[in-house]
């Protein structure tokens, strides 16, 4: 029968790929993660791990075995985490997001004094898996899976911004995206929210976008437009002296819906619901804002 050491021998030769690396990093001898590994593979009659010249390499059993293995890992140390924060009376937690909404919403809703310890930075489309090896809670620009329990925390607009010495056509603090697209622009890339629903809107009105240019996110998007290359679209406030419009498609703002998820069997749920509920809050009532500084402009800016 296998037990939490047995377990945490055998996660540390899979990552090192070698006996000598999983007895440094557990500060035992090289004979004794030996002896464990080949007890482990006695009690459960199945070989975990092939010798090769690049190293010890699982099996088949030994891939599936370190998938379950790392699951139970991140669960027991989870439940220590848990019951140790109810031991100081205050529970800490991990927070998977992409890149912008980690720096644009959760580090500054940190830095108020919520209960969040770290943030995981991945792709949106990556974000929700973190559940599984880590994270306690994700704040997501994607719909969060169904089997997720889950609190809608905001729609924020998309935003297009530009110098203010090169007008651009805005009215009444609106900016059309049939408009916008005839001149370069830069947009947060990679799959980002922004992306996905700027061209999803274009897609219906068969809006041609070849001149947008993907950025890595928002901030360097409005510093290539603060550099005289055109404007930039994004959810960030304008910054380096841009002004700002809301993006708009056939008279409808144009926003990126913002989520938080958690596992329904977390040992923390109602702890993390009522983080949710508070963030949704912060969020609509103290995160940073757009302001709508626009100048009124008719012309276009330079390609």
């Amino acid at each position: 029968m296998m037990n939490q050491l047995d377990l945490m021998y055998f996660l540390a030769v899979a990552r090192s790929n070698s006996v000598s690396g999983a007895a440094a990093e557990l500060f035992v001898s090289q004979p004794a993660v030996s002896r464990r590994i080949a007890s482990l593979e006695r009690s459960l009659g199945l070989r975990l791990f092939r010798r090769t010249p690049s190293g010890m390499v699982p099996t088949a059993a030994g891939e599936r075995l370190q998938a379950l293995a790392q699951d139970l890992h991140n669960r027991l140390e989870r439940a220590s985490d848990v019951m140790g924060a109810l031991g100081e009376g205050q529970h800490l937690f991990t927070v998977a997001c992409p890149e912008t909404t980690g720096n644009y919403f959760v580090a500054p809703f940190i830095a108020t004094g919520a209960p969040i310890s770290d943030i995981l930075p991945s792709r949106p489309a990556d974000v929700y898996g973190l559940l599984d090896t880590g994270a306690d809670m994700a704040v997501n620009t994607m719909t969060p899976p169904a089997q997720l329990r889950s609190q809608h925390l905001l729609s924020t607009p998309i935003l297009v911004h530009f110098p203010g010495n090169a007008p651009f056509p805005v009215t009444k603090g609106q900016a059309e995206l049939k408009d916008v697209a005839r001149f370069a622009m830069q947009m947060p890339g990679y799959g980002s929210a922004v992306e996905r629903n700027v061209r999803a809107a274009a897609g219906r009105s068969s809006i041609d976008l070849s001149l947008a240019t993907p950025a890595s996110n928002g901030i360097l998007a409005q510093a290539q437009a603060a550099a005289g290359r055109g404007a930039s679209i994004a959810i960030e406030p304008a910054a380096f002296g841009l002004n700002e419009a809301l993006l708009i498609h056939e008279g409808d703002p144009l926003a990126v819906d913002i989520h938080a998820a958690w596992e329904s069997d977390h040992y923390a749920a109602p702890e993390l619901e009522a983080l949710a509920k508070e963030l949704a809050t912060w969020m609509k009532y103290t995160a940073p804002q757009a302001h709508s500084n626009t100048h009124h402009h008719k012309l276009s800016i330079g390609t």
